[in-house]
């Protein structure tokens, strides 16, 4: 799965039942690559994720973009970040 340039809420509700799915039927791979503008419903977003796959013991990997890692950093959650895997 690829996040959009702009992860707003609007990007977080668009790729909400994608992301609900790809979680419940096994590991998923999160391409933050391209993330220029990460806001807190992405952010929300993905914690929903982690937390659901964390319960259904399958992986939740994301690799991110220095953008996505710099407002990770910036609002005291650059710990969800180690090497691209949201742990």
């Amino acid at each position: 799965m690829i996040l959009p340039a702009r992860c707003d809420r609007q990007a977080a509700g668009d790729l909400l039942p994608q992301l609900l799915e790809a979680v419940a039927a096994g590991d998923v791979v999160i391409d933050g690559s391209a993330v220029v503008q990460f806001g807190q419903s992405m952010l929300q977003l993905l914690l929903s994720a982690r937390k659901m796959s964390s319960r259904l013991q399958t992986a939740l990997t994301i690799s991110a973009s220095d953008a996505m890692g710099a407002t990770l950093a910036m609002i005291g959650a650059e710990y969800l970040l180690d090497n691209g895997i949201v742990r």
